[in-house]
This record gives structure tokens, sequence and C-alpha cells, in this order.
């Protein structure tokens, strides 16, 4: 009988992990891509009421816009080109904040293009005056 003789090395007895990473990766790739492709649901919300409510400010200028899409600033009517240079001019330079009276039915395009303005004319400090209570 004839033995085969080894010349000392003995083989590795281990797992090979390879097809194990392929799989890993491609699970890997299948969920970053699902993932990204989900897209996420809007709520709709009705604007604009709230259980808590801030008081302005005495020195805090209104802006309002009413259900007509007509902006108001101290009384008279005004465009939305104009607020940015109302609001500079009425703040002329001390601290205020400006409450926008908006109604409900008023687009939210509109709304921030309004804030956008104030903005523009310095204020950073904008409130969007609701009414309290949830109706």
């Amino acid at each position: 009988m004839r033995f085969e003789h080894r010349d000392g090395r003995e083989r590795d007895a281990g797992i090979d992990m390879t097809p194990m990473m392929d799989i890993v990766f491609i699970m890997l790739i299948f969920f970053v891509l699902t993932a990204s492709f989900t897209q996420t649901q809007t709520l709709d919300v009705e604007r604009p009421s709230t259980a808590s409510h801030d008081r302005s400010a005495p020195e805090a200028l209104v802006v309002s816009v009413d259900r007509s899409n007509i902006i108001w600033f101290d009384g008279r009517q005004v465009g939305k080109e104009e607020v940015a240079g109302l609001v500079r001019g009425a703040a002329a330079g001390r601290p205020v904040s400006v409450v926008v009276n908006a109604d409900r039915l008023v687009p939210s395009g509109l709304l921030i293009e309004v804030i956008d303005q104030i903005r523009l004319g310095g204020v950073a400090n904008v409130a969007v005056a609701t009414n309290a209570g949830h109706s």
C-alpha cells in the first residue's frame, strides 16, 4: 500500500468569506437605492390657529395680507416690492419685530414672499399671527 507524503504543508481549513461579502454589498446597495427613491408624504395642515400664543411687543410693526392677497402696511395698500423699503424706513435702525397678519386663505407662496421682503428690509424677527384655539 502506498501512502502519499505531503511536504509538511497543511491545508488551511478556513471558510471562504467572499460570497458572503458579495451578498452583503449587494443588499447594502439595494437598501441605499430603495431608500433614496421613497417619497416623503406631506400632510394637509390647516393654518393659522394655535393652542398657545405669544403677545407681540407693543413696538412691533404689522404687515397684513387680506383674503384678496392685498398687502397692507400702516393702514395703506402697498405692493409686494415696497414692503422691504417701508419696513427699513419704519425700523429706522432700531431693533423691531414685525407681525404678519395674514388671512388663512392667503397662499403660502405669497406669505413667504412677504416674509422675505420684510427680512430684506433688515428685520430678522418676523412672526405670523395666528388665532388662539383649534379651529
